[in-house]
């Protein structure tokens, strides 16, 4: 066989590797996002009212304020019954963490579920936050953190570009901010970001 055919097979062979291994990381992280409908729902019974509610300007003061979590574990679960979705929320926003779930923004200008402010949580369009794209103004995100479930209430949704850092900034009240890449069904690094905004509408004791 000519040199030139086995360079040929080689690289045939190397990119069916690299094929292969994308897609079992693919399937690995698809696999994270829990989808199960009826689960989803039973976090509220009133997970389906759209009537807008007042917000909450602030969350009072708890006692797991002061424990800092470990970068890249898991400290939380997303729950959106309206795609039938149950997340697991991971410290930090870093490639690594972004494979095991949805990224916990850590920073200056965010905070933690059990504190006032701007809770900014991040996810691959492909993967977790594939289904983001059917929610509705006044569906509710339900955020199980510290033995509470934190629920808000989405207020707005838009399309920005990818560097527009004022998507993350310091709120006074208690806000929740959802991100993932725009257009979902683009290949490659998409140049945009899909934002969803909500506000926190009640707190409650998680009885699970």
């Amino acid at each position: 066989m000519k040199l030139g055919r086995w360079i040929s097979l080689i690289l045939f062979i190397c990119g069916c590797i690299l094929v292969v291994y994308s897609g079992y990381q693919w399937w690995g992280q698809l696999n994270i996002a829990l989808e199960d409908p009826k689960l989803a729902q039973k976090i509220a019974k009133n997970w389906n009212d759209q009537t807008p509610k007042q917000s909450i300007h602030s969350v009072p003061p708890s006692s797991n304020q002061s424990e800092k979590n470990l970068h890249g574990s898991k400290v939380g679960e997303l729950i959106i019954p309206r795609i039938g979705a149950i997340l697991p929320i991971i410290e930090g926003t870093d490639p690594d963490s972004l494979e095991h779930g949805v990224g916990k923004f850590v920073g200056p200008q965010t905070v933690s579920p059990d504190q006032t402010g701007h809770v900014v949580l991040s996810g691959h369009r492909d993967t977790v936050f594939r289904k983001v794209g059917k929610l509705q103004i006044g569906d509710r995100l339900f955020v199980r953190y510290q033995g509470k479930i934190y629920t808000y209430q989405i207020r707005k949704t838009w399309v920005t570009n990818a560097e527009d850092l004022t998507v993350i900034v310091p709120q006074k009240v208690p806000i929740l901010t959802l991100t993932t890449c725009y257009p979902f069904n683009y290949v490659g690094s998409a140049p945009d970001r899909y934002i969803i905004r909500s506000e926190l509408i009640e707190i409650n004791i998680d009885k699970k």
